[in-house]
């Protein structure tokens, strides 16, 4: 019996001991070499987030330019109200100007605040490098320092290499209203983030107290604040200092050590991927308008080359085309009077013609008006009929911009079996439309922003892709409140939201 256990324990010591020893002798002959490769995993990382904020600012600027890179005068309301907007949401643009490059004449200039003088033009090799861009459909954009102020300009797209727009933006305003959240939403709780003059060395902005830590920075410079380099750090030791504590220590303690740093490892590179995914989520400003037009854009440029190129063999279908160019022109004009609208209400300046409607006849109309986009979405829709008269006092144009809204939400919220209800409810003060769908619901912490402007759900798939600018329900409630009304909303996730106008009964 004793033998035998000898046997068994010497089996085991061969199976188990040796290897395990042999692996331990050689993992500690290895030790600097892991820990280098370790580092360079590690700086990878944080050049990773580092990069990921510089292409949100890049994302910013990119939104500022395509606000204004539209197919419209530089001297037109439209212009100028695109341009207001930007403004108003948008502390750190100082001013917007359109120059001639041929002329060398100045078409607009557009202040936000004060009025300062702007005479400043683009290098002439400078244009040209973004003429030769421009002409390969990249439209690229620069970037000056111009007294304390630092000045974007780029060639619009529609002004055939021939234009220019400049935009002079306010550098601190920029990194404290437009870089911060993001910033912040980074660093948490793992890692200082600091950005500093690279020049004197100053720190213009930091995340933290940085306390006796060490200067183990990893830094890259800001591609759109010239002369400012972005630090990021770990608020805990770094890896060099863990490895010098862990070779005091002996054989025994420096492999419980070691394997302490390696799942210490994993689970700080586990955390840092995935707060790199929640900061390449897009919110509110993520999705733009452009996004919305470019859709109608494409159709009514699709439809009218396959027209022009008579491939169309038949007249019915021909018609059918023609009608589609319509409806998308309209659905353009929509998106345009959107905008509009919300400065318009901004400004109070929207003027409202209220007259007495009956809904239980103006819903079903206005869902109609509707149906060739919800046909082409394959959505399942039913305006429940109510033979009873719901009289309110109500401007049609804004009714019908509301339901269309709320209708739209729930196209680009519904998953493949898209099923809407439209119904009127009779309460003893009010009539109530509800738009109900079977969507993928609002969790209950995210109802009471989306009525908010600019907020958008971004949770989920289907709702990170849905394209919008945040502005529909914001709206909606405005001009519900115009009404005397108000608008509420009821959603579970995963099965659903109904949204509710609740319109005061005509006396």
């Amino acid at each position: 019996m004793v033998r035998t256990l000898a046997k068994i324990s010497l089996v085991l010591l061969v199976i188990v001991a040796l290897p395990m020893s042999f692996y331990l002798v050689r993992e500690f002959s290895a030790l600097s070499k892991n820990e280098e490769m370790v580092e360079r995993v590690f700086s990878t990382q944080l050049e990773s987030i580092l990069y990921s904020i510089n292409q949100y600012s890049e994302n910013v600027v990119q939104q500022w330019s395509l606000s204004v890179d539209q197919p419209v005068e530089p001297q037109s309301e439209l212009m100028e109200g695109l341009v207001e907007n930007l403004f108003q949401y948008n502390a750190a643009l100082q001013a917007v100007r359109f120059i001639d490059l041929e002329s060398k004449q100045q078409e607009a200039i557009y202040f936000n605040d004060s009025i300062f003088e702007l005479s400043v033009w683009p290098d002439e090799e400078q244009v040209e490098q973004l003429q030769a861009y421009l002409e390969s459909s990249y439209q690229q954009i620069r970037v000056d320092v111009w007294h304390e102020s630092l000045l974007l300009y780029f060639l619009p797209r529609n002004g055939q290499g021939k234009k220019a727009c400049q935009l002079v933006v306010e550098p601190s305003t920029f990194l404290m209203r437009n870089l911060s959240p993001i910033i912040q939403k980074v660093a948490q709780d793992l890692f200082y983030v600091s950005i500093t003059d690279s020049i004197s060395g100053q720190t213009i902005y930091t995340t933290g107290d940085e306390g006796n830590l060490s200067d183990s920075w990893s830094k890259a410079s800001m591609w759109y604040l010239p002369g400012y380099e972005l630090g990021i750090r770990l608020k805990s030791k770094t890896l060099e200092e863990l490895a010098s504590e862990r070779s005091q220590r002996d054989n025994y303690l420096l492999m419980a050590i070691g394997l302490m740093v390696v799942i210490g490892f994993i689970f700080v590179l586990v955390n840092i991927r995935k707060e790199m995914k929640l900061a390449e989520i897009k919110s509110e400003f993520v999705s733009n308008v452009s996004h919305e037009i470019r859709t109608p854009l494409a159709l009514i440029s699709m439809y009218a080359e396959t027209l022009l190129l008579k491939r169309v063999k038949t007249e019915e279908k021909q018609t059918e085309y023609l009608k589609t160019i319509q409806q998308e022109s309209f659905r353009l004009t929509g998106i345009v009077n959107r905008i509009l609208n919300f400065s318009r209400l901004e400004k109070n300046r929207i003027k409202y013609r209220f007259e007495k409607i009956d809904l239980s006849e103006a819903i079903p109309e206005v869902v109609d008006t509707f149906r060739t986009h919800l046909d082409a979405a394959g959505v399942d829709c039913c305006c429940e009929e109510n033979k009873e008269e719901a009289w309110v006092m109500a401007d049609w144009e804004s009714l019908k911009t509301m339901l269309n809204n709320l209708l739209d939400n729930a196209i680009k919220y519904s998953g493949s079996e898209k099923k809407i209800r439209v119904r009127l409810e009779h309460k003893p003060k009010h009539i109530w439309v509800e738009v109900e769908d079977n969507g993928i619901g609002i969790a209950s912490k995210n109802q009471k922003y989306v009525f908010d402007q600019f907020y958008r759900v971004t949770d989920g798939d289907l709702a990170h892709q849905a394209k919008g600018s945040g502005l529909g329900l914001n709206l909606v409630k405005r001009m519900m409140k115009a009404h005397g009304g108000s608008v509420a909303v009821r959603s579970r996730l995963g099965e659903g939201s109904t949204f509710v106008l609740k319109f005061p009964r005509k006396k």
